[in-house]
């Protein structure tokens, strides 16, 4: 089968074969079991397969749906980093070409964040066409998003850092995907105009997320969960840290330690109910405590409203 270097930049040249349906089929439904649970990071909430469907549908338009390993891993393209599933998984079901190209676009979980955005790059112009078509899809897709439904209480410096960042990889990777290449062009200077607009509406950024949450009378009161993303046990030391964080901000706060099911697991998790008409000192501590306790993210409701805040970058 030819790589994706080939097949995007002239696959009309041979006709292409027909993409074996159970096998993708196969794919989709491995990847929507392993990320069952999870959602984009954006203020709409999408269930996380329709990212993984946009990258897909990204590959398939520029490859000619010729490359069927090139779509798959398209599919699968976070299943290591993001759920349980490991690559010997993936090369069982799949095959080792599959398993590598998703290898190829796997960050090491182990790394600090700014360790892991700077192995990105550098290992960028070494990775195959096809996990450079891969990538470069999961940027568009991202990007897209970021212009229509940007992560909850994001201010307008950090999306334009992400977008300085998401350039500064297809940088490292351009080269053997012209036509995908023209589309993330487009999406990054898309999105650049729709932040810059969004700014212009609202100084701080922070508008939408503060409309979703605001309570129409009275005084508001906040719930804020420390959901535990990473399922760890959580002790006195931890309230502890938990409580210093709150008060730093807000002179009372009911505290509580509960159990909750997050991604069909259960586990311990803090709550804090906050009484407070700032919904966006309530957003700045979200993004805090996502910071201070490592979480992939920390809920916030009022009035019955719920968004998720992140402390990293979209997906």
């Amino acid at each position: 089968m030819p790589d994706a270097g080939h097949a995007s930049a002239g696959h009309a040249s041979a006709a292409p074969r027909a993409v074996d349906v159970v096998r993708l089929m196969s794919a989709l439904a491995f990847a929507a079991k392993a990320h069952a649970n999870q959602r984009r990071k954006g203020a709409a909430q999408e269930p996380y397969v329709n990212h993984l469907i946009e990258v897909a549908a990204m590959v398939a338009e520029v490859t000619g749906g010729a490359d069927e390993d090139a779509l798959l891993a398209a599919i699968l393209h976070d299943v290591v980093e993001d759920t349980p599933a490991t690559l010997d998984e993936l090369a069982d079901a799949f095959g080792a070409e599959v398993a590598r190209v998703v290898a190829e676009n796997s960050d090491d979980m182990t790394l600090p964040k700014d360790e892991r955005r700077r192995a990105r790059i550098a290992a960028a112009p070494g990775k195959s066409p096809r996990g450079r078509l891969v990538k470069t899809a999961d940027l568009i897709s991202n990007l897209r998003a970021m212009a229509s439904s940007p992560p909850a209480g994001w201010p307008t410096d950090r999306k334009l850092g992400y977008l300085d960042g998401c350039r500064a990889l297809m940088d490292a990777a351009r080269g053997p995907n012209p036509a995908i290449e023209s589309l993330f062009d487009e999406a990054a200077a898309a999105c650049e105009r729709a932040i810059r607009e969004d700014h212009a509406a609202d100084v701080e950024g922070r508008a939408r997320a503060i409309a979703q949450l605001d309570a129409a009378a009275g005084q508001p009161v906040h719930l804020i969960y420390l959901a535990n993303t990473e399922r760890r046990a959580l002790g006195p030391v931890d309230v502890d840290r938990f409580c210093d964080r709150i008060a730093r901000t807000f002179p009372s706060a009911v505290i509580q330690q509960a159990e909750s099911i997050y991604e069909g697991a259960r586990r311990p998790i803090l709550m804090a109910r906050i009484r407070t008409d700032s919904t966006e000192a309530i957003m700045a501590l979200a993004q805090r405590l996502c910071l201070d306790f490592d979480q992939r993210f920390v809920g916030v409701e009022v009035g019955g409203r719920y968004v998720r805040v992140y402390a990293d970058d979209t997906g």
